[in-house]
């Protein structure tokens, strides 16, 4: 039998089939790792585990105004955990569980009672160095604390984290960007200078989006010694709501990455997706919107065109990944906590927003069961749209009972500023190797996320939203000025968001600087 380099010095005889012979080629060498030496064992141990937290049916779904009861699942909601620990030279170990959740949000109760739960399961362990994202679906469950469903996340999520780190092993790891289309901005201007999200684009006087949207994909790959993958982190600036509208439980697209991963690699391949800066960023290209033939980016069709976009560049940086595994990368992980001043309300803004609250109130029938209260016009707008239209949103936040809820959290706001000056946040750096991953609780608007890793020491930087708490929206300046939902309700405004930006940026040089 030849060997290979034989056959690629063979004579021109076997020209006209030698295209097909390298394609095989290519196929093998990307697939199968035969052809090189092990990996060497230096310490570094990964573990990987994964969870089904879908509930029993029927369930209300967070993430609309409104009510959605879900009879169906349409996919089921996941949690992934992904445990990482190294040993140097010198003993010393570092160690990071991280655990993506097919929910809307964390809050932290949830957290200090998951991390109460695994201490006395892995003593081995530091708690203070697990961390929870969510991917921010909106077709699951309320995961607030004393539920039902906090309770089922309790158990199956400690269950993934023990699994993840009793089944470290010997590992490598790659890192890779790619660039996918998934997520667009979705707050829309018109030229009197105010700022709607999801706000019509069909008007005269529609001038365009306010902010960026982020299509860069960062990858952190898993190895196996004998080079076979493992898992994925994968981050990606969109939450995972195309399903946002749909009464059926749904993981969204992340649901149809680890679908057509594991059909195209016949195996099951773990991944764990976080939710890069996005507090302004949705799924959906809302100029051109459906006029393009784009999939309904408010159904299925929609998860399944984002999981092909996504598997697809898993598909084009592999080759890469898997010449540049490295089994002794730097693996630092701090975890630091930072007070950010809550957003102050002024007292012209409290003023205004009582006469609108007042002035809608006045305009209330006593009946409150009536089909003319602000509530019920609202939920009929909703009905009928659902009926008519085969695109969202259904819901319109414009409508007085929209402007009633926004305005009653301005005053709720005000009152409680002096009482809650601050809001703590828990932020954790992570090094591994030239990445950096940096944490924090709020939907953030995604210019954030560019000027801290524009200012980062790592070559390529994880910003993950939506970790350990829920923050809520943390607008730009730019945003605050245009107005709108996700601008205004805020725990913490422009001036919190950029010391969130600069203490990100202190942790991940402290981390870089570092010798270990």
């Amino acid at each position: 039998m030849r060997k290979f380099k034989d056959i690629i010095s063979m004579p021109h005889k076997i020209t006209a089939h030698f295209p097909i012979l390298l394609l095989g080629a290519t196929f093998i060498l990307s697939s199968y790792s035969g052809f090189t030496e092990p990996l060497k064992n230096e310490g570094l141990y990964i573990g990987w585990a994964i969870e089904d937290i879908t509930p029993p049916l029927p369930v209300l779904l967070r993430g609309q105004y409104y009510e959605r009861l879900s009879k169906e699942v349409q996919s089921p909601l996941k949690v992934t955990a992904c445990a990482i620990e190294s040993t140097d030279i010198k003993g010393v170990k570092e160690q990071a569980i991280m655990v993506s959740m097919d929910i809307a949000m964390i809050f932290q109760p949830t957290q200090d009672s998951l991390r109460k739960i695994v201490q006395s399961q892995i003593p081995d362990f530091d708690v203070q160095k697990l961390l929870l994202n969510a991917t921010h679906v909106h077709s699951a469950p309320d995961p607030k604390s004393g539920t039902e469903f906090e309770n089922l996340l309790l158990r199956k999520v400690s269950k993934a984290v023990v699994s993840a780190w009793l089944n470290r092993k010997p590992a490598g790891i790659s890192r890779a960007l790619g660039y996918a289309v998934v997520g667009f901005n979705r707050r829309i201007q018109y030229d009197n200078g105010t700022t709607e999200m999801y706000g019509s684009t069909q008007r005269s006087d529609f001038i365009g989006l306010e902010g960026p949207d982020d299509p860069g994909v960062d990858m952190l790959f898993c190895w196996d010694l004998n080079k076979q993958l493992t898992g994925i982190i994968m981050n990606v600036s969109c939450p995972a709501q195309v399903m946002e509208a749909n009464y059926l439980i749904s993981s969204d697209y992340w649901g149809e990455v680890r679908k057509q991963l594991r059909k195209k690699y016949s195996r099951d391949i773990f991944v764990l997706g976080q939710c890069g800066a996005a507090g302004d960023i949705s799924p959906r290209d809302l100029p051109r919107g459906e006029k393009v033939g784009e999939p309904n980016m408010w159904n299925i069709s929609g998860i399944v065109e984002i999981g092909r976009r996504l598997v697809q560049i898993v598909d084009a940086v592999y080759p890469k990944t898997i010449n540049s595994i490295q089994t002794k990368p730097k693996f630092i992980h701090i975890v630091k906590e930072i007070d950010l001043p809550t957003r102050r309300v002024s007292k012209e803004e409290y003023t205004k927003a009582l006469s609108i609250v007042n002035e809608i109130r006045s305009r209330e029938p006593k009946d409150m069961n009536s089909d003319s209260t602000a509530w019920n016009r609202f939920l009929k707008v909703i009905k009928n749209n659902e009926m008519t239209n085969d695109y969202g949103p259904w819901d319109n936040k414009e409508t007085d009972f929209g402007i009633l809820k926004l305005n009653e959290v301005l005053l709720r706001n005000y009152e409680n500023q002096d009482i809650f000056p601050f809001y703590k946040v828990e932020i954790h750096a992570i090094r591994l190797g030239d990445v950096a991953f940096i944490t924090n609780p709020f939907e953030l608007f995604v210019d954030y996320g560019f000027r801290i890793k524009v200012r980062s020491k790592a070559k390529q930087t994880f910003d993950v939203q939506l970790c350990g708490d829920y923050g809520g929206y943390l607008p730009t300046l730019r945003a605050t000025q245009g107005g709108g939902y996700s601008a205004l309700v805020s725990k913490v405004g422009p001036e919190g968001g950029q010391i969130l930006v600069d203490e990100s940026v202190k942790a991940i040089s402290s981390i870089f600087d570092l010798q270990k």
